[in-house]
């Protein structure tokens, strides 16, 4: 269902939603979309007095999928009080006036900076509040896991499921294969983990000083190492690396360990680029209609290919890791895939439903990827070559992976 976000809709869904929201307010408030971010339909909701609420709308598919209002709130009450971040006020679940499940937070003050003029505070102020979050926040309150090794179990288990919400790639069965290989067995305590942390997720109050960090749908219990690497790949200026290691750990941050900071490397890789699968997949099966998700999801694809450098001698066969997606990829799809059809032209990749790929190309692309499935490094030329004659290559700037 398409989720009505007129003014008059959204302020009756918060009448519905709770006492906390003051029910006696009254008038209609103004709002705003929020249009930063590609998973949740964010919204600020202000009325005339100048109060103002975070409302957080579920759409039916997307990056981060599947979208539950509840288990956000559970990760912000499990992180209250560790770093400054929104307070949950109400969660409402369908059916109300916007016609999809929604949360509402506090409204954080400060706002996102590309690249402050200074970067150093900010900088210092990152990898202190990470630290802090590691050492401080009630992991337990959010999963009970016993441990590093148990909570890589259990994500590798979530990243399968998102993975079958995809399209088959030979690039993503050689990752899986290879994380199932060197999964690390840590009886290291576990800490509770933002999942995606850099700088645009942080509202800055003055420079150094954050007013709050958002985004917490990525929240999970594991391995600490997972933010400093995801800060590593996608962090830019904001890096948890150099001396901002050494401010990490003076506020509480665990010891870089180097074996499982390598893994955390690739397992965060692939945790973004099957996000931007999922959007892609999404439009596809007409659950969402961000036509930006077009192209991060050709970007997925792309970034995907690079992973068959991946393969290594003894790797386990895909079938004792998991049972690959059966749909086919999107941008390779036939000329009927009306959702993707029907995005502007100018929001797909280079080509579009397929046109322009070679008659042979897929057949080739169906037959590596079955001997990827349980092949050595002897398959890495072929697939590098197949990958070299895919042009749905999105045209975005690539992201300058780091493995080790």
């Amino acid at each position: 269902m398409i989720p009505d976000l007129r003014p008059e809709a959204v302020g009756a869904a918060l009448v519905e939603a709770g006492a906390s929201l003051r029910r006696d307010r009254g008038g209609v408030p103004e709002v705003v979309r929020l249009t930063g971010g590609y998973s949740w339909i964010t919204l600020r909701a202000r009325w005339d007095d100048g109060d103002a609420v975070i409302v957080r709308v579920a759409p039916a598919g997307g990056t981060v999928e599947p979208y539950d209002p509840a288990a956000e709130a559970r990760r912000l009450r499990a992180v209250a009080g560790a770093v400054p971040a929104p307070e949950v006020l109400a969660v409402c679940e369908e059916p109300n006036p916007i016609g999809r499940p929604f949360g509402v937070h506090t409204l954080l003050p400060g706002e996102a900076k590309r690249r402050p003029a200074d970067p150093a505070p900010h900088r210092r102020a990152l990898a202190t509040a990470l630290g802090a979050l590691h050492s401080r926040a009630d992991a337990q309150a959010l999963d009970d896991v016993a441990d590093i090794g148990a909570a890589y179990e259990a994500e590798l288990a979530r990243l399968v499921e998102g993975y079958r919400r995809c399209w088959r790639h030979p690039g993503i069965d050689v990752a899986m294969r290879w994380l199932a290989r060197h999964r690390p067995s840590s009886a290291a305590p576990p800490a509770l983990c933002h999942g995606d942390f850099r700088p645009a997720n942080v509202l800055w109050a003055a420079p150094g000083v954050i007013g709050g960090i958002i985004d917490w749908e990525r929240a999970w219990v594991g391995d600490p190492l997972c933010d400093v690497a995801f800060s590593m790949h996608l962090g830019g200026w904001g890096a948890v690396e150099g001396e901002a290691v050494g401010w990490y750990r003076e506020a509480g941050g665990v010891e870089i360990d180097g074996e499982r900071l390598r893994y955390a490397l690739r397992l965060e890789r692939v945790r973004s680029i099957l996000s931007g699968m999922q959007g892609l997949a999404a439009v596809a099966a007409a659950r969402a209609d961000d036509p930006r998700l077009a192209d991060i999801g050709a970007a997925a694809q792309a970034g995907a290919w690079d992973l068959v450098a991946w393969l290594a001698p003894g790797l386990p066969p895909l079938s004792d890791v998991l049972a690959p997606p059966e749909a086919p990829c999107p941008l390779h799809a036939d000329v009927g895939n009306e959702a993707v059809a029907a995005l502007p032209a100018k929001s797909l990749p280079r080509t579009r439903s397929g046109a322009g790929i070679h008659p042979g190309w897929l057949d080739r692309w169906r037959d590596l990827t079955e001997q990827a499935a349980t092949a050595g490094p002897e398959l890495i030329e072929p697939l590098s070559a197949l990958a070299e004659r895919d042009r749905s290559a999105s045209t975005m700037q690539q992201v300058a992976w780091r493995d080790t």
